[in-house]
């Protein structure tokens, strides 16, 4: 049985504002099947810090207004879960991995996730697979 909430990571939020990048039509789709299906989507305060700066930089301001604006609209069914201390300190036993591009704010997500017991991530990162997470697809 699938879980009702799946947390959503950078690359996935990133993917489904910017249609120059390479799997937002996946992340369209996805996002359609998880309404679909009444997901409940779950993510950290460290990962819309980061989703913010990335679309930023990489689609402009405009695109990260509409992303600010998509957030604000799925209030019902986001939970924006803040990274505790606890979190943080484990996501240091997650940051020594030799996984290149490893990044601590994943380390804090697989953390949380632990914490939050998640197992499905909307992502296209595939750390979250070599941490043993549930890419869902």
């Amino acid at each position: 049985m699938t879980s009702s909430r799946i947390f959503i990571d950078t690359s996935w939020y990133k993917a489904l504002v910017d249609e120059k990048d390479e799997f937002y039509g996946s992340a369209v789709l996805q996002f359609n099947k998880m309404r679909e299906d009444q997901k409940f989507f779950v993510t950290t305060n460290f990962i819309i810090d980061e989703s913010l700066t990335l679309i930023r930089i990489k689609t402009g301001l405009l695109v990260a207004l509409g992303f600010r604006d998509m957030l604000f609209d799925m209030s019902e069914r986001l939970k924006i879960v803040r990274v505790t201390e606890a979190d943080e300190n484990e996501a240091w036993n997650w940051f020594p991995k030799n996984w290149s591009k490893l990044s601590f704010t994943d380390c804090t997500s697989f953390a949380a996730m632990k914490r939050l017991e998640l197992t499905d991530v909307a992502t296209f990162d595939q750390h979250f697979a070599q941490a043993g997470f549930k890419i869902f697809s």
